[in-house]
């Protein structure tokens, strides 16, 4: 697909009201002028030349601006075998796994099936906050705006003990900010519970599925093997391949450039399958993002939604998130105005120094504050 223009700033106020869904064009291709073809030409080398001053072995990208998107692959998926990344190449994405999350339990809250004030406890007695009074006030919306009161993780994620491990908080849940991967995987078993369904098969009934995403699952796929990246150290060793013997919707999604970019443009930008309001609400401040134990010089500029964080500027507002899995690293970016985004995935522990550099390029050049905030969390 052809890129036109690099997308500026947006003009405005700090703020502004999230779109609804029904104002904003659709994505679509179209035959490039010779212009436009020289500046993606233009794009795709700066692309490569930020990666490889960064040492980074391979990546995707997906740009999208005026409603046209194009693709960038980079590099190689194994330092040791040099296989090539192509379009059809599967990295991890991390904690971009929360943001479908995010939207599947926004699904279901229009369908009538969940509140989001509710506590979770009243749909499904999980053994993890039987015991803790204050777990078992915990909310959705608390969870999606991080304001449970649970720790980043209270055991490994990868720890099979986990479905046993008891949940303590560390404040009274909705008090204040502070980023869980917990929380997620607790509304994760409580959505399970209601619907009868574990996490993957409704993860593609609800996004995979309706948003044209073959290349994405949160269990590992034996098809995927031959085009999944391999993550790898800071010096560019190929770490052991990991598996995902059971869905956790806060780190184990595996996806490309190409489904992300749809999921991005026609469920956070367009709204696809959410009430108006509900869409509205999900790119609105719900919490402030300022994290008592984590304190970054850009936490002013950042709050988080229902599920996605948003940074404001003097110049333009911007729904984010990262994610940042051992030897993976990855980023989406959406002007919520424009539509014009990006979606990066990197199979390097150095991938997130990467991220100014490309947002600028591609984004525009400005302030981006979200990355210094991931840097701080990282």
């Amino acid at each position: 697909m052809a890129v036109l223009t690099i997308a500026l700033a947006a003009p405005g106020g700090m703020w502004a009201d999230p779109l609804r869904a029904d104002s904003v064009p659709a994505v679509e291709a179209r035959t490039p002028t010779a212009g436009e073809g020289d500046h993606a030409q233009e794009l795709r080398e700066q692309f490569n030349a930020v990666l490889q001053s960064h040492a980074i072995p391979g990546a995707q990208l997906a740009y999208t601006h005026q409603g046209t998107s194009q693709t960038f692959s980079y590099g190689v998926m194994n330092n040791a075998t040099g296989a090539r990344v192509s379009d059809a190449t599967v990295f991890q994405a991390a904690s971009l796994s929360k943001v479908l999350a995010a939207y599947v339990a926004l699904r279901l809250v229009d369908q009538g099936q969940f509140d989001l004030d509710r506590p979770l406890w009243e749909y499904w007695h999980s053994n993890r906050t039987r015991d803790s009074a204050s777990a078992r006030r915990i909310t959705a919306r608390m969870v999606l705006n991080h304001t449970s009161g649970l720790v980043n993780w209270q055991v490994s994620p990868s720890n099979p003990v986990i479905d046993s491990t008891p949940l303590t908080t560390i404040f009274e849940p909705g008090a204040r900010f502070s980023y869980s991967g917990e929380g997620f995987y607790l509304l994760q078993r409580t959505l399970e519970h209601v619907t009868g369904l574990a996490w993957n098969e409704l993860a593609q009934r609800e996004v995979f599925s309706r948003f044209d995403m073959p290349s994405s699952s949160y269990l590992t796929r034996k098809e995927f093997d031959a085009r999944n990246a391999t993550g790898h150290d800071g010096d560019g060793t190929p770490q052991k391949p990991r598996v995902f013997a059971w869905e956790n919707t806060a780190w184990t999604l595996v996806s490309n450039a190409h489904d992300y970019n749809n999921f991005i443009q026609r469920a956070l930008f367009k709204g696809e399958g959410l009430a108006a309001a509900t869409h509205a609400a999900m790119l609105a401040p719900s919490s402030d993002a300022n994290d008592a134990a984590v304190v970054s010089p850009a936490d002013p500029y950042i709050d988080w939604g229902l599920g996605v964080g948003i940074q404001s500027t003097t110049d333009r507002r911007l729904i984010w998130h990262w994610g940042d899995n051992p030897g993976f690293k990855a980023l989406f970016v959406l002007d919520p105005i424009s539509g014009d985004s990006l979606v990066l995935f990197t199979n390097s522990e150095r991938g997130l120094s990467t991220y100014r550099e490309l947002l600028e390029t591609f984004m525009g050049k400005a302030e981006y504050p979200a990355v210094d905030w991931a840097q701080s969390q990282s």
